[in-house]
């Protein structure tokens, strides 16, 4: 089994349990409304969880230890209480860490195993949809925006939407960021498999899923899952810079048929303040509309609450 695969088999245990550990018999877990506190043995540890670039460079380091498969990384709930717990500094699992950080990756540095686009159109499949028409599972039905001969252009989309939702893609349009798209090529990294990707879609889950502490191992766990998913899969990432040149942002697009689909949208907390979503579905729908062959657009299980609340993804 290649590195991905391992993590992917790791990551799968460690969403059967809501504390995100595969190796939860160890543990036992308390919650409070700011912190919970991990019982290992009997040691108690407390969590403070606030996450932050140098908490998200410290798990990154860890899970690449378990990328590379070595030995007592693939723990995640020991990965948590090293991170943003109070473990004594010269306890073994602060020792693992340490030395996870000396071969902490470069932020830019593409770490993604070389898969072929046979296996990642086949990683795909589950998203495109292929999942709920195998009865692997349900989702919520997508949010489909029919072309044909209704827009002549994005203009044209746009007025067709509330008042709401006009105002925030006109605040998107606005803000200054750059955008690139990188594809996603057969036997090679994927462009997003790297720190600066990673940072985005850990903070973009904690945001949506970290109500209170009593979330967060859950939000974690789940952060580490999506940015696994999304670097083994086929298409094309639209990468979002700020003007200091970080990554806030990665909108990852498929295109199928004659359909552009959204496949998924991660944001740090900075890009989420400046609707870079919105800008991404207008720009997705634009170059649709301007694409030969293209007669839907698939926004995705979000789409549609969003543009009918307006509200900020």
């Amino acid at each position: 089994m290649n590195v991905w695969g391992r993590l992917a088999v790791v990551c799968g245990l460690m969403l059967v349990s809501p504390v995100c550990g595969f190796t939860t018999a160890l543990f036992r877990v308390r919650s409070s409304r700011n912190h919970r506190s991990i019982k290992a043995s009997q040691q108690i540890v407390e969590i403070n969880a606030t996450l932050d670039d140098r908490s998200v460079e410290k798990l990154f380091a860890w899970v690449s230890r378990a990328f590379e498969g070595e030995p007592g990384y693939n723990n995640l709930m020991l990965a948590v209480a090293c991170i943003w717990g109070n473990l004594p500094l010269d306890s073994v699992p602060n020792q693992m860490l340490e030395a996870a950080m000396l071969k902490l990756p470069d932020e830019e540095t593409l770490v993604g195993d070389p898969f072929s686009i046979e296996e990642r159109e086949y990683n795909s499949l589950g998203a495109m949809g292929a999942g709920q028409w195998m009865g692997q599972y349900r989702t919520r039905p997508h949010a489909l925006l029919k072309l044909n001969s209704t827009f002549a252009s994005v203009d044209d989309w746009v007025q067709s939407l509330p008042r709401g939702c006009k105002r925030t893609i006109k605040k998107a349009l606005t803000h200054n960021f750059t955008v690139t798209t990188l594809p996603i090529l057969g036997d090679e990294p994927a462009p997003h498999s790297k720190l600066a990707a990673f940072r985005c879609v850990v903070a973009h889950e904690v945001r949506l899923l970290s109500y209170d502490a009593e979330d967060f191992l859950s939000a974690i766990s789940e952060g580490i899952s999506r940015y696994i998913g999304t670097t083994r899969m086929t298409g094309e990432i639209r990468e979002y810079r700020n003007m200091d040149g970080k990554v806030i942002a990665v909108a990852h697009e498929v295109r199928k048929g004659k359909t552009a689909r959204g496949q998924w949208f991660y944001a740090d907390d900075e890009a989420a303040k400046s609707y870079v979503w919105f800008h991404s579905v207008y720009e997705l729908v634009r170059r649709s509309i301007e694409a030969d062959g293209i007669t839907a657009v698939d926004l995705g299980p979000s789409g549609s609450d969003a543009f009918r609340c307006s509200s900020k993804k």
